[in-house]
């Protein structure tokens, strides 16, 4: 049996007397896409900066390929990579000349950079000096940095945080397309579509402490939670639908009233028998942002 890229055990972190995590237990495979997915504050972070070997565990032990990260292990700084949430760039280069720097300070080849660029879609800014760059730009820059010298883990930290909609949509299909092949990725997010879209493992995080960990297809197999139907046109009706179908399986969010249903086709009879204006709904299968509200019993805030 193969031993695990990262072997967390009994893993707590208290700061300024605050406990961030909790009894963590945590195995993360070779080669797998593993997500750490929760909301802001839930303790991804400081999880990422333990397993690196920034901040040292209050209790219990941190494996990363097989040591002990804890302090900065050199050993280890040449067989990971780091993207962190705010990212630093030689200044005054161009986004060329500053993969090309960090290649030669890798150790990693020249050719390198090159295919890094065309991989992440790049091309058309590799002239472009770095503090001129896009967030989206910036954003893959720092996926490249992180991966130019083929390091066998991977830390991507909430790497499409604060990019609008479609810039974000462009760089996790940009993260599906490029080669990570032979690296074990770690990769902490607050968008649940993300997670799983891209990662064959999710471990979800609230308040510090390890809820689960699953393939994203397994987590909602399992719920079998059927469908959510979105009613946009009928936020005025909430009380009396959360009546008829139960307060739990009726959720009021910022686009509309949404049901969970089993049986979508007999719920438009309901609806319609009710009087709900259902012409705008929107049917969609199970997701892992229901399983995560059935996990936790509450909404997901990103």
């Amino acid at each position: 049996m193969t031993d695990p890229i990262v072997d967390i055990k009994d893993l707590t972190v208290k700061i300024k007397g605050k406990t961030i995590l909790e009894d963590i237990n945590l195995q993360v495979e070779p080669g797998s896409f593993h997500g750490i997915i929760g909301p802001n504050g839930a303790g991804k972070t400081t999880l990422f900066t333990t397993i690196q070997g920034f901040r040292a565990p209050t209790y219990g032990t941190v494996r990363l390929l097989g040591q002990d990260p804890y302090p900065r292990n050199k050993d280890l700084l040449a067989q990971i990579g780091i993207q962190p949430q705010r990212s630093s760039f030689f200044p005054k280069t161009t986004l060329f000349e500053h993969l090309t720097v960090v290649a030669d300070l890798q150790g990693a080849s020249r050719s390198r950079v090159s295919t890094l660029i065309e991989e992440l879609n790049l091309g058309h800014a590799a002239k472009t000096k770095v503090e001129a760059l896009s967030g989206g730009e910036r954003q893959r820059l720092a996926v490249a940095t992180a991966i130019i010298h083929k390091p066998k883990v991977l830390f991507l930290d909430e790497p499409t945080a604060g990019l609008d909609p479609e810039t974000r949509r462009n760089l996790v299909t940009m993260l599906q397309s490029a080669d990570l092949s032979g690296m074990t990725t770690l990769y902490t997010t607050h968008f649940l579509d993300e997670a799983e879209r891209l990662c064959d493992v999710v471990s979800i995080i609230d308040t510090g402490q390890l809820l689960t960990t699953e393939s994203p297809r397994k987590l909602i197999e399992e719920a079998a939670l059927g469908s959510t139907v979105l009613l946009p046109h009928a936020l005025h009706q909430a009380d009396e639908l959360s009546a008829r179908f139960g307060g739990d399986q009726v959720r009021i969010t910022k686009d509309g009233v949404a049901i969970r249903a089993n049986d979508t086709a007999s719920l438009f009879v309901e609806l319609e028998q009710l009087g709900i204006d259902a012409s705008a709904a929107h049917v969609a299968d199970g997701r892992l942002e229901d399983v995560y509200l059935e996990i936790t019993g509450k909404d997901y805030v990103a």
